[in-house]
């Protein structure tokens, strides 16, 4: 993943765990809600005042909001999460096994 997909996700997430609309936020940063959804969706980068701004209304710092760490932890956690699953059912273990093989080219 990008580091605007990274920063973008970030930055909803934290939004959203202060019960933040993105309306609400980019009312406080002071740009429009269609901007602050094109960072969240990295589509746009911030610019560097736009960031501080952006950490200032979260109460954050900007090493946390880059912070990624968690979301690789996630990521294993879900992959972990999936194998026990699928240590159940041997036939979908089977077909996801087919699945990985071919797109492994």
């Amino acid at each position: 993943m990008n580091i605007k997909k990274l920063l973008g996700n970030r930055i909803r997430e934290i939004r959203t765990s202060r019960s933040l609309t993105q309306e609400a936020l980019a009312e406080i940063v002071s740009i429009s809600a269609k901007t602050l959804s094109q960072i969240e969706l990295g589509n746009n980068f911030v610019s560097a005042e736009t960031l501080a701004d952006i950490c200032k209304a979260l109460n954050i710092t900007p090493k946390i909001l880059f912070d990624f760490e968690h979301t690789e932890v996630a990521k294993e956690n879900l992959i972990s999460e999936i194998v026990k699953r699928l240590e159940n059912n041997p036939q979908l273990l089977k077909t996801i096994y087919k699945i990985v093989i071919a797109l492994d080219y």
